[in-house]
Parts: C-alpha cells; structure tokens; sequence
C-alpha cells in the first residue's frame, strides 16, 4: 500500500492506495500513530484509491480511531464501494466519520476550529 501525505491547513490528508491487510496494516498503522503522537488533531483518510481493506486493515483504522479521539478527529473520505460494504456490515460506519468526498472531510474538519 502506498500513502501519501498532504498538508491542508492544520488538516493532515492522508492520500492511500492499494491493499490495506495483513502485510501492509501494519506499518500503515504505525505510521498513523506517530503522526497522532506527534500531534495531529486532524486528520483525513482519502480512501478513494484503496482497493481492499482486510480485518487487520479494520484493525488499524479502529485503533488510530481511538488513539486520537481523545483530542483529535479521524475522518474517513471518498470510501469506495467495497470498503463501504465492509464498513456497513462491520458496523464502523455508525462510530467512525465518514464523508463522501476529500473536500467534504476538510469542510468538516475545518468547522471544528
């Protein structure tokens, strides 16, 4: 999986591509952490051209959720279909943000403070 990194404001955009699973999540998940440790309160995950998510793809977005929620919001952008459905029938989509576009997610972010 590839990720991309975008500034936007005080909004971290996170651009990501590919497989998100057992292999890749991971380093994925690392990486999110320390961006949160180091002091991101707002952060987007552009998921358009993420292709597959696995549970340890799930896995990775559930516990960055929790890690910045104390102080931050992470908020889902542009899911694809696949990852929709995944998000729907897992239930995330009542506990997580989502919003349908990049643009969107930045809006609501914005709106915060």
């Amino acid at each position: 999986m590839e990720t991309l990194e975008e500034n936007v404001g005080d909004i971290k955009v996170l651009h990501l591509r590919g497989r998100l699973d057992l292999a890749t999540a991971p380093a994925f998940e690392n990486r999110l952490k320390t961006l949160i440790s180091s002091g991101e309160k707002k952060i987007v995950l552009d998921c358009r051209d993420l292709k597959y998510v696995s549970s340890s793809g799930l896995g990775a977005f559930v516990s960055c959720a929790r890690e910045i929620s104390p102080q931050g919001t992470l908020v889902f952008a542009s899911l694809n279909q696949h990852v929709q459905s995944l998000f729907d029938m897992t239930g995330i989509a009542r506990v997580l943000p989502i919003c349908k576009t990049k643009e969107d997610a930045v809006r609501r972010l914005s709106a915060q403070g």
